[in-house]
């Protein structure tokens, strides 16, 4: 909850990531490597992470990975105690759950940010119930099936099911692992008797575009959001967009609102949206409960939602959030680019201000022990093979 606290300067503060082995960890730094008052703490059951090099990370600590909940929890409040931690940020979904299932044994319960309950972050991470839960609540989503292993596949299946549709995990694997699309009975049959070895939820395969939507929320209300348009694809067909434009959708941005306030959402999220052309609307795809791949994006063009919900967890109060509408590349999108034309090179403001290379050229030791470190696993390999 906002306490109407203004930030008049920046403001000091500490802040321990307490999943620090996702990838999404050097996206959150990044966002944080623009506040500059942030100390950032970093705990991690990965020890080779190349994210620990940051500069801008004060403390990375490893820990052994534990699925004891108990201990995990331990770990956290023995960080925040010798660190004298301000606030404790979960950035992943895993992460994000043991918090919200286990936050009365925090020793500091104030510091941890603003979270959804148990009940709306699994209505939500679950494609299948938040199909549901829109449908109910009357908020646009695509005509949905839930198809599990354990039951014969029979023609009364198909009968409702128009093709062609899309299949996914119930809980996705991220980077569009899982995504299949069929244009017939035939071949989803065959896939479903094949290789569906857990529950998946099937869909209309709406004729439109992608679109999504980033948001930070008190409540129900949201007090920060970008929205986003892919056009440059990534390696594969249902992978994150490598370049997108960040623009205004007033149509979009009420079906959003209308969902965030029915959830009375409390944090980050990101949502996957899809265009329908034939019924000019947008639907609902996917909620992530979670920090998402382009928050530094969001970041450059305005929007540091890392910040945000630190500055919301600490009580301060900030006006508006506006956001430039601008286009946007990561990595791969710029190399994509200059591979496209060599002389984009010459666009170094551009390059500086909206692409990842910004965040590299300051930090750029995570990026180098990174490609070291894969040099290295390459020629493991190869020698190994030889």
């Amino acid at each position: 909850m906002f306490n109407k606290k203004s930030v008049s300067k920046p403001i000091k503060a500490s802040v321990l990531i307490p999943d620090g082995e996702t990838h999404l960890l050097i996206y959150a730094i990044n966002c944080l490597s623009q506040a500059p008052g942030i100390s950032i703490f970093v705990m991690s059951s990965s020890k080779g992470n190349a994210v620990r090099f940051s500069r801008y990370i004060s403390k990375f600590t490893y820990y052994p990975k534990t699925e004891d909940d108990q201990k995990w929890i331990e770990h956290i409040n023995t960080e925040v105690k010798r660190h004298k931690i301000d606030i404790v940020m979960p950035i992943f979904e895993k992460g994000i759950r043991r918090l919200i299932e286990n936050q009365e044994f925090l020793d500091q319960k104030d510091c941890l940010v603003s979270l959804p309950d148990l009940e709306t972050f699994n209505t939500t991470i679950n494609k299948w119930e938040l199909a549901t839960y829109c449908t109910k609540n009357e908020i646009p989503v695509p005509k949905s099936f839930l198809y599990l292993p354990e039951e014969k596949l029979t023609d009364a299946f198909f009968t409702e099911i128009t093709f062609p549709v899309i299949v996914k995990p119930l809980e996705g694997f991220g980077g569009g692992l899982g995504i299949e699309v069929f244009a017939n009975k035939e071949d989803l049959a065959k896939y479903l008797n094949e290789a569906a070895s857990q529950p998946i939820i099937i869909q209309d395969f709406i004729k439109g575009y992608d679109i999504d939507c980033s948001i930070l929320a008190a409540e129900g209300k949201i007090v920060a959001h970008t929205i986003q348009k892919g056009f440059m694809q990534g390696d594969t067909p249902y992978a994150p967009q490598v370049g997108i434009e960040f623009l205004d959708n007033p149509e979009l941005l009420k079906v959003v609102e209308k969902l965030i306030y029915s959830l009375k959402w409390n944090g980050v999220a990101h949502l996957d949206l899809r265009y329908d052309e034939e019924n000019a609307t947008y639907k609902i795809i996917e909620l992530n409960p979670r920090f998402w791949g382009s928050m530094d994006a969001s970041c450059l063009m305005g929007i540091n939602f890392p910040y945000l919900l630190i500055l919301s967890a600490l009580g301060h109060e900030f006006p508006k959030q506006l956001f430039k509408h601008e286009t946007y590349y990561n990595l791969k999108g710029l190399v994509k680019m200059v591979k496209k034309d060599f002389f984009f090179i010459r666009k170094w403001k551009f390059i500086m201000n909206n692409t990842q290379f910004r965040f590299v050229v300051y930090d750029v030791a995570p990026t180098l022990y990174k490609y070291i470190d894969r040099t290295k696993n390459l020629l493991l390999r190869k020698i190994k093979g030889a």
